[in-house]
């Protein structure tokens, strides 16, 4: 073979080795969990976010007047069974992919709850709930900053809203689908403004 067609046909083999290696490389950062990255924000100190989770919505510590359920809620515009507090509060939502049971998410936060001295004032599962429980946290503006969560309305739902001394934590974890969103808000130097808890 000619000295020539040789150089050529070398050439076009690290080329194709080249792309060959470009190729692999993009297609394992195409599929890699790896690549999926917070929006914005960071985890609160005393609560390391959920495995795996990346952070859909956030909005730094800032003082605020937020509405935290004390029961079950039928009515978001009703006024039992809530408590409205003032604080600096600290609002982030998580995405879980692939779709994880509340009961498991539930678990690693009662977990890192009970290690930072909180105690459980409030929690409940599914319909127990309350018909509007999601619409309070999520949708009111009395919680969740508006648009902030990526609400997520069924009955595979898991609440939790714990204590410690002036600070506060409420989790409303719900499972789709194909995920499972974490919305957490976290009350620092809390004081109560107003509270009601009766039934509705």
């Amino acid at each position: 073979m000619p000295r020539n067609n040789s150089r050529t046909l070398r050439g076009v083999r690290q080329t194709v080795r080249k792309i060959s290696h470009v190729l692999v490389v993009a297609a394992c950062a195409v599929s890699s969990p790896l690549l999926a990255q917070d929006s914005d924000g960071e985890d609160h100190s005393f609560l390391p976010r959920y495995p795996q989770s990346i952070i859909d919505g956030y909005r730094g510590p800032s003082l605020d007047e937020v509405v935290i359920p004390t029961g079950p809620i039928a009515n978001a515009e009703a006024q039992t069974n809530r408590v409205m507090l003032e604080g600096r509060v600290t609002h982030i939502d998580y995405r879980v992919k692939p779709a994880t049971a509340p009961l498991q998410i539930g678990r690693y936060y009662d977990d890192l709850l009970t290690k930072a001295g909180f105690s459980i004032a409030y929690s409940c599962v599914g319909p127990a709930c309350g018909r509007d429980m999601g619409a309070l946290i999520l949708n009111s503006g009395k919680l969740a900053p508006v648009g902030l969560a990526d609400g997520l309305f069924n009955d595979r739902i898991r609440v939790v809203v714990a204590r410690r001394a002036d600070s506060w934590v409420v989790l409303h974890i719900a499972e789709g689908p194909d995920r499972s969103q974490i919305f957490q808000a976290v009350v620092e130097g809390a004081s109560a403004r107003s509270r009601v808890d009766a039934s509705e």
